[in-house]
């Protein structure tokens, strides 16, 4: 029998829709920028709307929790995913800021715009696996693959943020330059770290209700 819901409770499957969208979004606007190489300010204008978007949907998640008599799942598990979803659009915004707020420019070297590609494709396997909960018992397998997906994309920026770091020490003489950067990709490093705990936070939800 498939997992069927009330009307009233799918509200919660549209609130993790708009934030996985955001997140796309917000990847798409970040990645633009290390490919073209300018508008930084811009395009942190565009995001910080996009991350404002998120906030208020968060906000409307921790308000609808409380009058919601049925919810499709735990409540505490409807807040955590939200609030995940919507760290990583945080930090997405906060790795531009980090980037205009410190004058840094444009990186030297390939792997931040590699990192930044691997943040996008895991955002666009964020959104697969958010617009599965709703078939959750169904889709099972599926939601259970995205979230494997997600977890390999964070180990692979682990590769990428390590390369960079060490090409960054390598090449670059400027002892400020170094500072900047690095925080910057850690900060993208974190972002993926965020995008594997969605994915932990899902595969928990998958495995509770199969």
């Amino acid at each position: 029998m498939g997992f069927r819901l009330k009307p009233r409770e799918e509200k919660f499957f549209y609130f993790f829709n708009e934030l996985a969208d955001s997140i796309c979004e917000a990847s798409s606007i970040l990645k633009s920028y290390f490919e073209e190489q300018n508008g930084a300010q811009q395009k942190l204008e565009r995001l910080t709307e996009v991350e404002e978007r998120g906030d208020q949907v968060l906000s409307t998640v921790m308000k609808q929790i409380n009058s919601s008599f049925i919810t499709p799942f735990d409540r505490e598990d409807i807040l955590l995913l939200a609030r995940e979803l919507n760290n990583v659009l945080d930090h997405i915004q906060g790795t531009l800021e980090k980037v205009v707020i410190y004058k840094a420019g444009y990186p030297k070297d390939v792997y931040a715009l590699k990192l930044v590609k691997v943040l996008e494709e895991a955002a666009a396997e964020i959104k697969e696996a958010v617009m599965e909960l709703p078939n959750v018992r169904t889709h099972h397998a599926g939601i259970l693959k995205s979230c494997e997906i997600i977890r390999s994309f964070e180990h692979e920026g682990d590769f990428l943020y390590r390369a960079g770091i060490a090409r960054l020490f390598e090449n670059t003489e400027n002892l400020v330059e170094i500072i900047k950067w690095k925080e910057i990709y850690e900060h993208l490093e974190t972002t993926l770290d965020y995008c594997e705990n969605v994915s932990n936070v899902i595969k928990g939800v998958a495995v509770k209700y199969v």
